[in-house]
């Protein structure tokens, strides 16, 4: 088991991500995953969300992006599908938010950030 946060605390089991929020921004982070989810994951990569209760997030676990870099087409592809997510300062080019499937595609795994989200981090 591993641990992480920022605005949420990810607990990485063998199988699942669990993100369990701890500020208004983590809650709402898991609100947006769960609506992009429902809205787009037949035709977005998105890591598979397992449930959603209370802004606490389960995802499936993908193998991590090692190499340090996704290329411009997997984030233009994102943005193209999901408008939501085709913003200035989208943290897409963050390694870290991807994952690589089975089959050797990338996959979008921190999918909670819209564009009124990323501005809660700007205040003080």
């Amino acid at each position: 088991m591993r641990l992480k946060y920022s605005t949420r605390i990810v607990v990485i089991l063998n199988g699942v991500v669990i993100k369990i929020p701890i500020s208004r921004k983590g809650f709402l982070q898991g609100l947006n995953e769960k609506f992009i989810w429902d809205k787009y994951n037949k035709i977005a990569p998105l890591a598979e969300l397992k449930w959603m209760c209370l802004g606490v997030v389960c995802q499936k676990k993908y193998a991590n992006v090692e190499f340090g870099i996704v290329p411009f087409y997997s984030i233009r592809q994102i943005k193209a599908v999901i408008p939501e997510l085709d913003f200035k300062n989208c943290d897409l080019h963050n390694y870290e938010n991807w994952g690589w499937t089975t089959d050797d595609k990338f996959i979008l795994l921190d999918y909670g950030v819209n564009e009124y989200i990323s501005t809660l981090y700007k205040l003080k």
